[in-house]
């Protein structure tokens, strides 16, 4: 395709992508919203319809998902995932669409993930403006309950993954360039201990202390995560921008171990615990290392310090990996070298040790992420997040080269 012929088409949508942008950003669609899910989906059917394709609607009560189709001429299929929900609502009037002179926009969710759930339609709309449908279908997942997660939207992600060959997850892009080629997965567990009771003066040497024990496994627990080095507040983001260091992840450490909830109902310091909670997370790169803590973690619980004690270990892996396999490594490449030819600057590659739909698609087919309009992470979720407008053309000028060699890898 002419590089110049791309860029002039994209650009022509950028007005009407901003005012659309505005009409679902001032739609309150914060998760479980059903009525304004329910009205963006009434509004994704008329533009899908208006670009040609096909939809399915899977409404849950919860969320209204979206599910649209876009007919090509060449012989392997994309999956393009994207979400319609937020977590700041627009429910009180506040958090509405605003815009400064600088190309940045405002609101309730208009970076995570509204800019890119927009940015979809005129990729589509470019792509057959071009005459560049060079994909056998173009599936776009409109997901309604990513931010909170459900079985439905873990269902439909599986479902259509197995029906293409790639699959691009389009939600916030990472400032500079950023595209995610790797996630962790997650693994979540609840260890309990039952001890024996009794007066902490008269009967210690007839007692099992469950916090006691709860505090061995937990240290044995800790000692599993990669250990971090540095002092934390190194890693600070203020900090790490005022050494000219930009942070795409390089710092997550492999095996990370959050020992997040400790609790026990003995509230008397003259009485030895009976029981000890412990609610703990453990995230991983590579599955075969979550695997590898997990089994860890039976082997601590099966085997307790202190005589007397029961402990019992329930839960496991929710979620594997988004990892980055020699497939997943040529579709990035072939972003990468687009990026390069077209603006001549280099893609920065990020890893995350948060979760989304890619960790799900990538189970079944190669999978990069975070391509859609930039977001600055640390604002996401909160009053100050905005979205660069600026972003919009490159950015989909780059997935429209990308996504028309396809059929090439």
């Amino acid at each position: 395709m002419d590089s110049a012929k791309v860029k002039e088409v994209v650009g022509a949508l950028y007005d009407p992508f901003v005012k659309d942008l505005e009409w679902i950003t001032n739609v309150n669609s914060v998760t479980g919203d059903i009525e304004g899910s329910r009205k963006i989906c009434e509004w994704l059917k008329k533009k899908i319809d208006g670009l040609g394709g096909t939809y399915d609607v899977r409404d849950n009560g919860r969320g209204c998902h979206v599910i649209a189709r876009f007919k090509g001429k060449g012989k392997k299929k994309v999956l393009m995932v994207v979400h319609t929900d937020t977590v700041l609502g627009t429910q009180d009037g506040k958090r509405l669409f605003t815009m400064d002179d600088k190309g940045y926009a405002y609101g309730a969710g208009v970076g995570d993930c509204k800019a890119s759930a927009v940015q979809m339609l005129y990729l589509v709309d470019a792509m057959r403006k071009l005459d560049a449908e060079d994909y056998a279908e173009m599936v776009v997942f409109f997901d309604a309950e990513e931010e909170g997660g459900s079985p439905d939207e873990m269902k439909f992600a599986r479902e259509l993954a197995q029906q293409v060959d790639y699959a691009i997850i389009c939600d916030t892009g990472r400032p500079g360039w950023g595209v995610c080629t790797k996630r962790k997965s997650v693994g979540r567990y609840t260890i309990t201990v039952e001890g024996i009771s009794g007066h902490a003066g008269n009967a210690p040497h007839a007692t099992a202390n469950a916090v006691a024990e709860l505090g061995y496994i937990m240290t044995k627990i800790h000692k599993l995560a990669t250990p971090i080095t540095e002092d934390p507040k190194k890693y600070d983001t203020e900090y790490l921008k005022s050494q000219g260091i930009q942070d795409h992840g390089q710092f997550i450490p492999e095996n990370a171990v959050n020992l997040a909830v400790v609790s026990t109902t003995n509230d008397k310091f003259n009485v030895i615990p009976d029981n000890a909670m412990l609610m703990v997370e453990v995230r991983c790169y590579q599955l075969s290392e979550q695997k590898r803590i997990e089994e860890e973690i039976k082997k601590i619980c099966a085997n307790p310090t202190i005589l007397g004690v029961t402990v019992k270990m329930e839960g496991g892996i929710g979620q594997g990996p988004m990892e980055k396999d020699e497939k997943a490594a040529k579709l990035f490449e072939t972003y990468k070298q687009v990026v390069k030819d077209e603006y001549n600057t280099d893609v920065v590659e990020w890893v995350a040790g948060g979760l989304t739909i890619g960790n799900t698609t990538s189970e079944f087919v190669p999978t990069i992420d975070a391509v859609g309009v930039d977001v600055e992470p640390q604002y996401e979720h909160t009053l100050k997040e905005y979205t660069d407008l600026n972003t919009f053309v490159p950015r989909t000028v780059a997935l429209v080269h990308t996504i028309s060699k396809i059929d090439q890898m």
